[in-house]
């Protein structure tokens, strides 16, 4: 029972400080020298530990710390340090760091190389026409007449089936009307005597339809109580307000409709 295989471990011994050492090993613990030894030593190193003063680091603890570790990888030149040192800005110290760092001479020599052949590369001059080429190929839509014009000169125009469609169908309208006209310039007794039946025809179904549905409204037992009611004076005020009204919402529209001043859009984030 007191063989080594029995000790108790690291992790008991923290269990037994905390009280939760499960009973069997706090028997053995009780009955090995060996255990009790390692257990109070451990206990005593606690007690100690819990003694020392507390030590708080001041404000630019992390940063000393970090400034005193130099590591090979961030003393290596950045892309921005690259940046700087082709336009003569390198701060001496990397400076320093690019003559004694064959890693860093490697990648500045092949970024001065970039830049010669991009300085050696000719400047682009787009031809006088680039601009029309490249709106050609732009949906704009049409808004108002220029731009109509604008789309009918520089694509409608230029382009042999689409002006013979718009031909023929100009033609196929100037001729439909120039036919109407012809028509109704040969047949002007006829056109009249039409209007004229319809006219008076329309005019007796109208007063008809008026009477009919007068005659109906009478015969309805509230027609009397409302005749009564609807003095000219009450439906003065209920035209009055019924006006009043729709002017209210034809302005509260025309107040959500309007743009924002420019006071406004500018105070928008």
């Amino acid at each position: 029972m007191a063989g080594d295989n029995l000790h108790l471990d690291p992790d008991e011994l923290d269990l037994w400080l905390d009280g939760r050492l499960p009973e069997p090993r706090t028997s053995h613990l009780e009955t090995c020298e060996a255990c009790r030894t390692a257990a109070e030593e451990i206990r005593e190193v606690v007690l100690q530990l819990s003694q020392l003063p507390k030590a708080a680091p001041g404000a630019s603890f992390a940063d000393r710390v970090m400034a005193s570790v130099r590591t090979s990888g961030e003393e290596h030149l950045s892309a921005d340090d690259l940046d700087a040192w082709v336009t003569g800005a390198l701060p001496p110290r990397r400076e320093a760091h690019l003559r004694a760092c064959p890693q860093c001479q490697a990648v500045a020599d092949a970024e001065r190389v970039l830049v010669m052949r991009l300085e050696a590369l000719p400047l682009f001059d787009p031809r006088q026409d680039f601009a029309d080429r490249v709106m050609d190929r732009v949906d704009v839509p049409v808004t108002s007449l220029a731009g109509a014009w604008r789309h009918w000169s520089t694509r409608v125009a230029r382009d042999p089936i689409t002006v013979g469609v718009a031909a023929g169908v100009a033609a196929l309208l100037g001729g439909s009307l120039a036919a109407s006209a012809a028509w109704a310039a040969g047949n002007q007794d006829l056109i009249t005597g039409t209007g004229s039946w319809l006219l008076s025809h329309g005019q007796q179904l109208f007063w008809q339809g008026v009477g009919a549905g007068t005659a109906l409204l009478e015969q309805q037992p509230w027609y009397g109580a409302a005749r009564a009611a609807l003095t000219p004076g009450r439906v003065a005020a209920l035209a009055g307000g019924v006006a009043a009204l729709y002017a209210g919402g034809v302005l509260l529209l025309r107040r959500l409709l309007a743009l924002p001043s420019p006071e406004a859009a500018r105070a928008l984030p």
